[in-house]
């Protein structure tokens, strides 16, 4: 911005606010016992590939189990996982499930460590779901090399296959704001292959549950990335070679007038990929090993 400098006339240039971005955002695991060692399940039906040229979701070689509660507890020394089923729940669409997860509250719940974790929250979202009429399940997420798990909440849409929604709202870890708008959920699609890692995108940027959209989507972030540093370094020149002048006169002025358009308009462009990004990027938990649905 600018601001008159009333002994000389001119205008003194301000510094641009620097785009600040802290760490990236970490996903909470949980930690999931199981309620019996061990304990008799039916067979599962194991699900395909994905068919990617007809865009119909899936996640191949996860363990799919029908009518079945799943055998954990929602925190260490916590109560069972108990899923509220509605004989009358059906698929919907993707345009659907994204109109119920924006509407649902879920996710502003507080994350409380051994308390309210992400099983809780794929528990209350599976529920509420079902309430409101639309089939759901709880899904169970394990990781190569890793003791904690996580949760989630899987719905099977009617155009565009399996979609798993994690609503977890834990950022002890601090974040990465992408943009300066504010944005107060933490509705994420997530996206998993056994043997990959496990990734999400904020529900206002996913635009389908393939995992290539998510593959896309960590391009974008690295290219929003490199822009963010080399605005980062430009400003701080900038406020470097201001530092201490009070009054600018010609050809000062123009020089430095036309490094803040420059500097502004950097900064516009990282706003915009910002918002294309969603409000916040989110770190992997690690490589999937192992996935289980409980519908």
């Amino acid at each position: 911005m600018t601001k008159m400098d009333t002994r000389s006339g001119k205008w003194a240039l301000a510094p641009p606010a620097v785009f600040v971005v802290a760490a990236a955002m970490l996903l909470a695991g949980c930690s999931f016992n199981l309620a019996i060692p061990g304990v008799n399940q039916p067979p599962p039906a194991t699900l395909s590939a994905p068919d990617i040229n007809a865009g119909w979701n899936s996640i191949a070689g996860a363990l799919s189990y029908d009518g079945r509660q799943p055998p954990y507890r929602l925190y260490p020394d916590g109560p069972l996982v108990k899923l509220i089923n509605n004989a009358a729940a059906r698929d919907v669409s993707w345009a659907e499930l994204m109109a119920f997860v924006r509407s649902d509250a879920t996710d502003l719940n507080a994350y409380l460590p051994d308390r309210y974790m992400c099983g809780g929250f794929a528990l209350d979202l599976h529920n509420a779901a079902e309430a409101a009429g639309i089939r759901a399940a709880w899904v169970a997420i394990d990781f190569i090399g890793e003791s904690v798990g996580h949760a989630a909440t899987a719905f099977q849409t009617t155009d565009r296959g399996l979609v798993v929604i994690d609503d977890t709202s834990s950022y002890s870890s601090g974040g990465q704001a992408l943009g300066e708008g504010e944005n107060h959920s933490y509705d994420k699609v997530a996206y998993i292959i056994i043997g990959r890692d496990y990734g999400v995108i904020p529900l206002e940027a996913a635009g389908s549950p393939l995992y290539n959209d998510y593959l896309a989507y960590l391009e974008q972030f690295r290219v929003f990335d490199e822009k963010r540093q080399a605005y980062e370094r430009e400003a701080a020149a900038y406020e470097a070679e201001l530092a201490g002048r009070t009054r600018l006169k010609e050809p000062e002025y123009s020089y430095f007038m036309s490094w803040h358009k420059r500097l502004q308009a950097m900064k516009e462009e990282l706003n915009e990929l910002g918002e294309s990004l969603g409000s916040y990027y989110w770190e992997s938990l690690g490589v999937v090993s192992e996935v289980k649905i409980y519908w």
